[in-house]
């Protein structure tokens, strides 16, 4: 009989404000900040990082990407693209405000938001219209 060892603990990612060169699980980092009671990612700073899913992240507001490989869509980067159908809520994303997001990488993550926010996306990545 085969056992199964046991993953290696988790190390932490920490509080922030700026987190350059690292690689980001998306669930660990909620996690977290939903630790100290915050239920938002808000006012950090992500430079050449690798986040990884699976995850779908939701920039609240004053979010700016530049320079970041969104993920693999397919070919199609509405793919990558989760549209809300209640007018005030969406449950189950990591919401992210005030962020900046650098020269960084995204695996297995999908964005929703506003169709303005959507829109946008769609607009700066390219691809079919949405």
């Amino acid at each position: 009989m085969m056992t199964a060892s046991p993953l290696p603990a988790l190390t932490l990612i920490g509080p922030g404000p700026v987190y350059e060169d690292v690689s980001i699980w998306l669930p660990q980092l909620f996690a977290e900040h939903a630790r100290t009671g915050s239920s938002i990612i808000e006012g950090k700073t992500f430079v050449r990082c690798r986040f990884e899913g699976p995850a779908v992240l939701l920039p609240v507001s004053g979010c700016s990407f530049s320079g970041c490989n969104m993920g693999e869509a397919g070919g199609d980067t509405r793919n990558l693209l989760l549209s809300p159908i209640g007018p005030q809520k969406v449950v189950g994303v990591m919401p992210f405000k005030d962020c900046v997001f650098r020269d960084s990488a995204f695996f297995m993550v999908g964005f929703t938001g506003t169709p303005d926010f959507l829109a946008q996306f769609q607009a700066t990545v390219g691809g079919p219209a949405a």
